[in-house]
C-alpha cells in the first residue's frame, strides 16, 4: 500500500456518512418491531413487574383499612459486550471503498453488524444458540442485576406438533395473548419465521385461494406473505433450529426493549501498532429484554 493513504479527519467523516447510509438501506429487520431506551451504567432498569391481584370485597362498616400488595420484580438490562466488525485497509482499493456506500467491503461490514442487532433482538448467539436477553433467552432479574435468570415460561411455548406453520399454531397463539388480557386492538403482534415457515404460509394462502383467481391474489402474485390473521411476518434466516425442529418466536413490539448504551459508531485511524495502517472499525453496545413473558410466544415447527 502506498505509504500516502493514511487516515484523514475527512476520511473519518466520509466513513461514518457512507457506513450510515448503507445501514439505513440494509438496517436491522428487526429493530423496528422493538421500543428502545437509552442506558448508561452496568445495569439500566428494563421493565418492574407488578404481580396480580384481585379485587377484595368489604365486610359491613369495617373502619379497617385492606392491604392488597401485589408481587414485585424488576428486569434488567445489562451492560454488554460490543457488536463490532473492522478491517486493516491494506491496499489503495480497500481504502477507497470505505468511502463508497456501495462498494462490496461496505456491504459486508453493514450486513454484519445487522446481523448483530437481529441475533441480540432474538436472544441467540454467533452459533444459533438461545442465550440471554432477547426475546426468546433469559432475563436478568431481581432486586440486584443478575440475582435471578429465569427464562421463557413453557406456558408461553406452542408444541412442534411434528409439523411446520399451521393456522390452528396461529389462532393458539392469539389465543394466549388474549387469556392473558392482550388488547391485539390496539397491539401488532410480529412474527420472526425462516423461508421454510414462510413456504408453510403461502401453501396456506394457495390452499385457501383454490376456488379464487389466484393469479389475482397478492400473496400469490408477489409471492411474499407479509400478514395473516392480524401478524406481521418477517422474514429472516438467524432462528436458532436444534435437530429438525426451530423456534418461531411471536411478540408484542411494546413488550420487548432494545437498551442503547452506543448506537452504530463507524470509526477510521491509522494503527501505529500496525506500521500505521489504516483501520475501520465499527461498533454497538446494546441489550434486548423483553419486559413481560406474556407477550412473547414461541411456535416451534418441525422441519
Amino acid at each position: 500500500m502506498s505509504k500516502d493513504i493514511k487516515v484523514q479527519p475527512h476520511h473519518v467523516q466520509t466513513y461514518a456518512n457512507s457506513f450510515e447510509l448503507k445501514l439505513q438501506q440494509m438496517n436491522s429487520k428487526l429493530r423496528r418491531y422493538v421500543r428502545e431506551k437509552p442506558c448508561e451504567g452496568e445495569g439500566a432498569v428494563a421493565a418492574d413487574l407488578i404481580g396480580e391481584i384481585n379485587y377484595q370485597r368489604g365486610s359491613g362498616r369495617r373502619r379497617s383499612n385492606i392491604e392488597n400488595t401485589p408481587d414485585r420484580e424488576r428486569r434488567w438490562h445489562v451492560y454488554p459486550d460490543p457488536i463490532e466488525t473492522g478491517d486493516y485497509l491494506d491496499s489503495v482499493d480497500r481504502f477507497r471503498q470505505t468511502t463508497n456506500p456501495e462498494s462490496a467491503l461496505m456491504r459486508t461490514h453493514v450486513a454484519a453488524i445487522r446481523r448483530g442487532f437481529d441475533d441480540t433482538i432474538l436472544g441467540v448467539d454467533l452459533s444459533g444458540k438461545v442465550t440471554m436477553g432477547g426475546v426468546m433467552g433469559k432475563v436478568s432479574q431481581g432486586k440486584v442485576v443478575g440475582q435471578s435468570s429465569p427464562g421463557l415460561p413453557s406456558s408461553q411455548i406452542i408444541a412442534h406438533g411434528s409439523t411446520g406453520l399451521t393456522i390452528a399454531k396461529l389462532r393458539e397463539a392469539r389465543k394466549k395473548f388474549a387469556d392473558a388480557e392482550i388488547d391485539l386492538e390496539l397491539m401488532q403482534p410480529v412474527m420472526a419465521i425462516s423461508p421454510d415457515e414462510h413456504d408453510d404460509l403461502l401453501g396456506v394462502v394457495e390452499g385457501a385461494s383454490a376456488n379464487l383467481n389466484m393469479l389475482e391474489q397478492p400473496h400469490i402474485v408477489n409471492g411474499r406473505v407479509k400478514r395473516l390473521m392480524g401478524f406481521d411476518f418477517v422474514e429472516i434466516t438467524r432462528l436458532p433450529t436444534t435437530a429438525n425442529v426451530r423456534d418461531c418466536p411471536v411478540w408484542l413490539p411494546d413488550y420487548v426493549e432494545l437498551g442503547l448504551w452506543q448506537d452504530v459508531k463507524p470509526d477510521m485511524w491509522n494503527d501505529s501498532h500496525a506500521r500505521n495502517t489504516p483501520y475501520a472499525h465499527v461498533d454497538a453496545f446494546i441489550d434486548c429484554v423483553r419486559t413481560q413473558d406474556e407477550g412473547v410466544v414461541v411456535i416451534k415447527t418441525q422441519r
